[in-house]
């Protein structure tokens, strides 16, 4: 489990990559509702990653 947690942060921004792309490539284009579901996972992505480097940093 540890090692998962430590990766939550780059799934996250992955998941939402694939959101966003999914989006473009189909006819869901339109609804804000996915945009903003792949715009909150690469944010929160980003921040659990800075998160856990500075859990992980020495200083």
């Amino acid at each position: 489990m540890k090692k998962f947690g430590k990766n939550i942060g780059l799934i996250l921004i992955i998941l939402g990559a694939l959101v966003l792309i999914a989006t473009r490539f189909s006819t869901f284009s339109a609804s804000n509702n996915l945009l903003l579901t792949g715009l909150f996972c690469i944010v929160a992505g980003i921040w659990f990653h800075i998160r856990s480097i500075k859990r992980d940093s020495l200083y």
